[in-house]
């Protein structure tokens, strides 16, 4: 069953490659974590990506001179969820804004029941476009805005949070981005925790001033008006081209750990799969449409480089192909290997079906993941996911499906003016 005689090293190379840039990229990120947060990260999940030199404040002090910030929300049809939300958001009942998308139910009334400010907007225009026309009316006093989603929950203290939004004006950076939680206790939830971490601990926080910015940011007011002035308002990876706008312009985004907010992790797989292929359709649309943009400050600093040409626009986008191949190739195997095992015969035994290269890769993406588990998971949650750490490779290995269907998406729709599935970003027709 696992003989060696007809293992190809070539085709093992071949199929290794997912983990092999995996492995490569674990490591630059490691590096780069350390050299820009200056050696001096307080844990996986704490601190900021960059040093802030802000200086020693107290609270009063804080309270004192922090400028005027607003928090605003695009809303459409959010009854079921948007009474959680305003509870949750009683707080900041003098900061926040809302605006109506034009819901055909009843969330405005309840919104303006509550208390809180609400513009309704006559069209619909998803949400950057209603955001623009919310963002265009606030007082001229606001300094930064805080953009909020109406699914998630802040976890940060009030009293945190001002002090954050207190040290990015005084850094005048153009955002920041928090860390982003998975709330739930299923399997899908388990592994879209483990996910989350190490998307904010290792991947935002290695990126020092120049990271992504997520759904829920926090702006300087003019940054966010540049974006709005720039940004073609579609809904699809509309936080990818807020980075990339204020990127391309020089600005700077860094993460903040200590900033923590909740969502609810996708509990059916139909539904994580349609986000995900809209999340890929949105990263290859946004990535085709501005990477020229970003060329002229990636040849000034080469880790910019690295994340925005070598990472994103090669290993993730153009080695595509490549890593399909070799999810063929493993998917074939470990076909045969259960074949073999149940002496079905089904699957005949050939070099390209050897079952070793599924059994020998898993064991490498299972180390690399153990290792990923220890430097990028806060040590309050390493126990609750450890379990899931042995399914990770294949959950990973899966999302070359929704990535395929979102990039022949973005192919078809631009070559024929449809696509081959329907996220449920898309509006109903």
């Amino acid at each position: 069953m696992f003989s060696g005689d007809d293992f190809s090293v070539m085709l093992y190379v071949l199929a290794s490659s997912v983990f092999l840039s995996d492995f490569a990229d674990m490591l630059v990120r490691l590096y780069l974590r350390r050299q820009q947060t200056g050696g001096s990260d307080r844990g996986v999940g704490q601190g900021t990506s960059v040093p802030l030199a802000v200086g020693t404040f107290t609270p009063y002090q804080v309270q004192l001179h922090v400028r005027p910030f607003a928090v605003v929300a695009s809303v459409h049809n959010a009854g079921a969820q948007i009474d959680r939300f305003l509870k949750a958001m009683e707080p900041l009942k003098a900061e926040m804004w809302f605006i109506d998308d034009r819901s055909t139910d009843d969330t405005a009334d309840r919104i303006v029941a509550a208390g809180f400010r609400c513009l309704r907007a006559e069209v619909n225009r998803g949400k950057p476009g209603a955001l623009r026309r919310l963002v265009e009316s606030l007082p001229e006093d606001v300094a930064s805005i805080l953009v909020m989603d109406p699914d998630v929950r802040i976890l940060t203290s009030m009293e945190d949070l001002r002090q954050i939004v207190f040290e990015l004006q005084r850094t005048e950076m153009a955002a920041l981005t928090p860390r982003v939680a998975a709330a739930g206790n299923g399997f899908l939830a388990r592994i879209q925790q483990l996910e989350y971490w190490v998307a904010c601990s290792l991947g935002r926080k290695s990126l020092g001033d120049f990271t992504i910015t997520s759904g829920v940011a926090l702006y300087r007011a003019d940054a966010l008006r540049r974006i709005y002035r720039q940004h073609s308002l579609s809904v699809y990876a509309e936080d990818f081209e807020n980075a990339l706008i204020l990127l391309a312009a020089n600005e700077k985004i860094y993460y903040d750990g200590r900033f923590v907010i909740e969502t609810d992790a996708i509990d059916t797989i139909p539904r994580l799969f349609s986000q995900r292929v809209g999340w890929y359709f949105g990263l290859i649309r946004v990535y085709s449409q501005r990477w020229r943009s970003i060329w002229p400050r990636a040849r000034r600093q080469p880790y910019f480089a690295y994340q925005y040409l070598l990472y994103t626009g090669a290993l993730v986008l153009l080695l595509h192909p490549v890593k399909l191949f070799a999810l063929a190739v493993l998917a074939l195997s470990a076909a045969n290997g259960i074949d073999n095992l149940l002496r079905l015969d089904q699957i005949p035994d050939h070099t390209v079906s050897n079952p070793l290269y599924f059994v020998v890769i898993y064991l490498q993406c299972l180390g690399l993941m153990l290792l990923t588990w220890v430097v990028g998971v806060g040590r309050h949650d390493r126990m609750r996911v450890l379990p899931i750490v042995p399914l990770y490779p294949i959950y990973a290995l899966a999302h070359f499906v929704p990535a395929t269907v979102g990039y022949l998406n973005w192919l078809t729709l631009r070559l024929w003016g449809r696509v081959v599935y329907r996220d449920h970003y898309q509006p109903a027709s």
